[in-house]
């Protein structure tokens, strides 16, 4: 099993000392990562005022455009700079080294800047959203076919739950070949899809999963593990559903 998580738009300052080029899984994606890096980079430090529009900053916001430098620039793992509500569900500033490692092998995330990501992962600081436009040119202009390559590579003959925004699944849709089956929060009383909240018990599940470090080799084997863990989930065609 593989989940695939969205980034949040919140994240932790602060790191590891880093110099040199970034060495992130799915290398892939390099090419993409600095077509974006670059430029973005340029615009924050030469054209500040062009910037916050291109970048959507509001007036309390501004300070961010100091997060795209990225010369000498700390890191810290992707699950720890992070720290968006989904994110703080997860707890994972209690996980162990066991729990980490388990991680790194089966939580990713796609990140608008750095494309798929495993949650171990060192990045920096940043600010980049999926419908951001470089230069005139769409995210996914840039990144072309790297983020399909990447995203079968991830799967690596597993299954994936789609545990994205729609932004980033319309970003870099899961390939055909690999099984994936998209997840989706709804409410008991009425099936109704939940909003805001939906990203918190997307982090309380990851907190679990982490927490038990199963293996999980189909989809029926994780709904029969969430049922052991207390939790309502039913697949749905090609959906997962959690009622909660």
């Amino acid at each position: 099993m593989r989940i695939l998580l969205p980034p949040s738009e919140t994240k932790l300052k602060g790191g590891a000392p880093h110099s040199g080029r970034f060495t992130l899984s799915f290398p892939v994606q390099d090419a993409g990562r600095y077509d974006l890096l670059v430029p973005l980079e340029i615009l924050c430090r030469d054209n500040p005022a062009e910037a916050v529009r291109v970048l959507k900053l509001g007036p309390k916001s501004v300070e961010e455009l100091a997060n795209n430098v990225f010369t000498d620039a700390p890191v810290m793992p992707a699950i720890d700079r992070y720290t968006g509500v989904l994110y703080s569900a997860t707890n994972a500033s209690q996980w162990t080294a066991e729990h980490r490692a388990w991680a790194t092998r089966h939580v990713f995330i796609h990140s608008a800047l750095w494309g798929i990501i495993s949650s171990g992962d060192q990045i920096p600081n940043y600010r980049l959203s999926y419908d951001t436009r470089i230069g005139g040119h769409t995210l996914a202009s840039v990144w072309g076919g790297q983020l399909t390559q990447a995203l079968t590579e991830m799967a690596a003959g597993d299954w994936v739950l789609d545990a994205r925004s729609a932004g980033y699944r319309d970003l870099a849709p899961v390939p055909p070949g690999v099984t994936s089956l998209y997840l989706e929060v709804v409410s008991k009383a009425g099936g109704k899809a939940l909003n805001h909240f939906n990203k918190v018990h997307k982090g309380e599940l990851v907190a679990m999963l982490v927490a038990d470090s199963p293996e999980l080799a189909s989809v029926e084997d994780f709904i029969t593990w969430a049922g052991g863990r207390g939790l309502s989930v039913a697949r749905d065609g090609e959906q997962v559903r959690l009622a909660v």
